[in-house]
């Protein structure tokens, strides 16, 4: 018997987020990279394969779904995202970086949350929205 797949209306989730997720066994997730932003570390480009990039992994069903996401910020963007993600009922889980000598510094914000996919899909796409630069793009 085959596992079975994300019980969520994916088509719904995709237009509220704004991009197509990818289902991993009963998990639905998205991942979209911060193509605004150029980052390199010791030459290397730093791109959404490598982590510059917010997520958010759907688990549960339609009516009690799960998230646990994050969200690749600058400075200047983590109060507006804080405030999307609490305003739509996500709880903030920690704040913090990895490159240290990057310019513009890229901070992290993993997030969690418990309800109705909708609501919570509705809150990641809240904090997408705080993001600079043109949509994010899918990776």
């Amino acid at each position: 018997m085959a596992p079975a797949g994300p019980a969520f209306n994916l088509v719904a989730l995709d237009n509220i987020v704004g991009s197509k997720g990818e289902a991993l066994g009963s998990v639905y997730k998205f991942t979209l990279g911060r193509d605004d932003l150029n980052l390199k570390e010791h030459g290397a480009a730093i791109n959404a394969r490598m982590g510059l990039n917010s997520w958010a992994a759907f688990a549960g069903n339609e009516d009690d779904a799960q998230v646990a996401g994050d969200i690749a910020m600058r400075a200047s963007e983590v109060n507006p995202v804080l405030k999307a993600l609490r305003s739509h009922g996500l709880n903030v889980v920690a704040i913090h970086h990895h490159m240290l000598d990057t310019q513009p510094n890229v901070i992290f914000l993993h997030y969690w949350g418990r309800g109705p996919a909708a609501k919570l899909a509705t809150g990641f796409r809240a904090a997408l929205d705080q993001l600079g630069g043109s949509k994010p793009q899918s990776k």
